[in-house]
């Protein structure tokens, strides 16, 4: 009796465990289950808000493009062949020059591969086959304006929620008027007076080569002089600047190209082109010591960058912060200027190439010779900034005493 005892007692105590356990297992589920309900809750909540706001953004993007396209607007009826070489060349001779481009957030035509890159991922209804890149501005948080020759596209922060955007875009035969300012530490992007790009970051020359830009097509001003170049250059390194790049080029140079160095001990601090010669300055010119060195085109056999590119469009795929040497030859001796940007380097051999053909074609013309004494005045003068050079020590001595022989010569 005693061993049955034991037997349904043990028995009894199982069933008492697999019941608890069984309880325990049901309990455990049920509080899963309750969890699951409350995330499944909360994540039914979040998208709930995720879509009310998204639709609060569109239709706010609604409102902003019937504001935008209430009327025609002429601004962008230009040829887009015409405007496509005009973009390009106001990117090369306007907005490059002195310019700092690893810092802008403006793009332009011809750097497509860059723009397209953004374009594609940004605005689905974009196709580079039937349209093309004009320009782009970057802002923050993922912000995008980008014009192309079909549409004006746009993705902006929601006011109320920074995390959506409203995104769109109008045709290019709605858009009367562009703008990109600068308001305390904003940079606004507006179309037709309606702003779709409001960002924190920007770059202050990059309105000012904007306006610049949207001025010229509004005026249908397509045409860019070397004149206009040296003009800009020139405001835009300011006078102390300009004062040092006057102290080696003449006054009847004009300017065609200005870059900043790259920031290191090694760097240059700037280079200059003008249309007669290539003048370039390292740190030490700031100093008590001059390191100057000139080159004339006319004295140059050859100009070359040492590193493989394609030219300025490499700009696009190297964020303009890629780095080369710059050879130059001259009578047999080759300079090697290092620590240049690539696309410093390359619009340098591009500006030399240009100016080297017009000298070449300057020379063959017929030349009219007038016999006549040059006046005193203009003689000293020349011989005075020989002097300078000599002092420089950019000319020797002897070179020096020849020039002045031949000036004097002509009294």
């Amino acid at each position: 009796m005693a061993f049955n005892d034991f037997l349904k007692k043990a028995k009894e105590t199982a069933a008492n465990a697999a019941a608890s356990a069984a309880n325990a297992a049901n309990a455990a589920k049920a509080k899963m289950d309750e969890k699951k309900q409350q995330m499944d809750a909360q994540k039914a909540e979040r998208e709930r808000i995720r879509a009310e706001k998204q639709a609060q953004a569109d239709q706010e993007t609604q409102q902003m493009l019937e504001a935008m396209s209430a009327e025609s607007g002429d601004l962008l009826q230009v040829d887009t062949k015409q405007l496509l070489s005009f973009t390009a060349e106001f990117y090369d001779k306007l907005y490059l020059p002195a310019h700092s481009v690893s810092a802008s957030k403006l793009l332009f035509h011809p750097l497509d591969q860059k723009i397209n890159k953004y374009a594609q991922k940004e605005f689905p209804e974009y196709n580079p086959a039937n349209e093309s890149p004009i320009f782009m501005i970057l802002g923050k948080n993922q912000q995008k304006v980008f014009l192309s020759s079909r549409a004006l596209y746009f993705k902006k922060a929601f006011d109320e929620e920074a995390t959506f955007f409203c995104v769109g875009n109008i045709p290019i035969d709605k858009i009367k008027t562009l703008s990109y300012q600068k308001d305390g530490d904003n940079y606004i992007f507006s179309c037709n007076q309606v702003i779709i790009l409001n960002s924190k970051n920007g770059f202050e020359l990059d309105i000012n080569a904007f306006q610049l830009y949207i001025s010229r097509i509004q005026n249908r001003d397509f045409a860019i002089t070397n004149e206009q170049i040296d003009a800009l250059i020139k405001e835009k390194i300011g006078d102390k600047i300009l004062e040092i790049v006057q102290e080696y080029v003449y006054e009847d140079e004009l300017l065609l190209y200005f870059a900043w160095g790259c920031d290191s001990i090694t760097a240059k601090d700037f280079i200059v082109c003008s249309d007669k010669q290539m003048v370039v300055l390292d740190r030490e010119a700031f100093g008590l010591t001059k390191n100057v060195k000139q080159f004339y085109y006319e004295d140059v056999t050859s100009m070359a960058t040492l590193q493989e590119t394609n030219g300025l469009l490499d700009l696009a795929l190297t964020a303009a912060l890629s780095v080369c040497d710059l050879e130059i030859s001259v009578a047999g001796a080759k300079e090697r200027l290092n620590t240049l940007y690539t696309y410093e380097a390359e619009k340098a051999v591009k500006v030399y190439r240009e100016c080297r053909r017009n000298i070449k074609e300057s020379n063959k013309q017929p030349q009219v010779v007038v016999q006549s004494s040059a006046p005193a005045v203009d003689i000293v003068e020349q011989i005075q900034k020989l002097n300078g050079l000599k002092e420089a020590g950019i000319l020797t001595e002897e070179e020096f005493n020849i020039k002045k022989a031949e000036l004097l010569a002509k009294m």
